[in-house]
């Protein structure tokens, strides 16, 4: 069995330099639900369920081992300290390890597992939804220990900040997301995921250091020794921007005095963040001949009826409303395609595997 029961889908580790002094005892929020600020709320409490990854001790040990070295990265950058060879696979590691595993991503997984099976008429089991969230953290983990290679292609860069707003940090920290895919689009594009070719993840550190890793081949960043300066606060709040639209409900800062600043922010996020985390389209065929077969969407009817299906599920994402003015797009950005429906990837994840098919080639974006 697990040594802690109170288990910890965002570690200590990472919310500890947020909180009051740095000392990981109490903790300001703001609660995206109630559109209310929250002093010194107890950091034990936070982002923790009893038993969230079971009861399996190695699992619970595997993860304290990945906690423990980004903890160490993270205070060697805080102290000063270069990004040395190896800091940058940790952060990478953990930024994808961090991104599966918050309660927010088992929810968003259950869910879509669900809406696929829970039809009318329907013989699949359908798990409880608490228990759907517990399945799907287990194979996030098991996915993690096969895949945490997917992300060693992308480069890392340290944005230091020198404003005074500050980085702030969520429940769901570990953002995904891709300029590309929202400001490049091209017919037939279809959603973007961590294999995608103009990939980004943004991940706060500490409220002076956010860790930002981008595609190479889509993006450029002027940096020294991998870290920006950034003196624009317009920058800062679009790095912040990603914390207030992904979160599932608590945003945390630092000085309690910043509580307006942080209000304004999480007001201006809230029209954009999405209203439910999937969108289901069911479609029914209704013609079939030489040609292939056409299929009209209606709404969703008892499956028992015979007539073919398709179920297509879309996972909504909230669109930033501005990037950071240091994050640029090559002149020869590019992506590899197949030319069919699975979109563009990165080179990096077909080198090592991660997306089978033949025929890719490059193409420019």
């Amino acid at each position: 069995m697990a040594d802690n029961k109170n288990q910890h889908f965002v570690p200590r580790t990472h919310l500890k330099p947020f909180t009051l002094n740095g000392e990981g005892l109490a903790i300001n929020l703001f609660n995206m639900t109630g559109m209310k600020a929250i002093p010194n709320a107890p950091a034990k409490n936070q982002c923790s369920k009893d038993y969230f990854y079971g009861q399996d001790p190695r699992l619970e040990k595997a993860i304290q081992f990945v906690e423990g070295h980004y903890g160490y990265a993270v205070r060697q950058l805080a102290e000063g300290g270069l990004v040395q060879p190896g800091v940058d696979i940790v952060l990478r590691r953990y930024v994808y390890h961090q991104y599966l595993r918050t309660e927010a991503a088992a929810r968003a997984s259950a869910t879509m597992v669900l809406a696929m099976t829970d039809l009318l008429g329907s013989d699949f089991p359908v798990p409880p939804f608490r228990e759907a969230v517990k399945i799907a953290t287990k194979q996030a983990m098991l996915h993690y220990a096969e895949a945490m290679g997917i992300v060693d292609d992308l480069k890392i860069c340290i944005a230091r900040n020198a404003t005074d707003v500050p980085f702030v940090t969520s429940d769901n920290p570990a953002v995904l997301t891709n300029r590309l895919h929202y400001q490049r689009p091209t017919p037939g594009k279809r959603a973007f995921g961590v294999k995608t070719a103009g990939a980004l993840f943004v991940l706060p550190l500490t409220p002076s250091l956010l860790a930002l890793f981008y595609d190479g081949a889509v993006y450029s960043v002027t940096h020294k020794s991998h870290f920006v300066d950034l003196k624009r606060p317009s920058d800062v709040a679009a790095l912040n921007d990603h914390q207030y639209l992904n979160c599932a409900a608590n945003i945390y800062f630092g000085a309690w005095e910043g509580r307006d600043q942080v209000a304004v922010a999480a007001a201006a996020a809230a029209p954009r963040r999405p209203e439910t985390p999937h969108t289901r389209t069911h479609a029914v065929l209704d013609q079939s001949g030489d040609r292939g077969e056409r299929f009209t969407v209606e709404p969703v009817s008892d499956i028992r009826d015979g007539r073919k299906r398709l179920v297509h599920i879309v996972t909504n994402k909230p669109t930033p409303s501005t990037w950071p003015s240091f994050l640029r797009f090559r002149p020869d950005a590019s992506g590899w395609s197949n030319g069919t429906g699975a979109g563009l990837t990165r080179r990096g994840c077909l080198d090592k595997g991660y997306v089978m098919g033949n025929g890719y080639a490059r193409v420019r974006v």
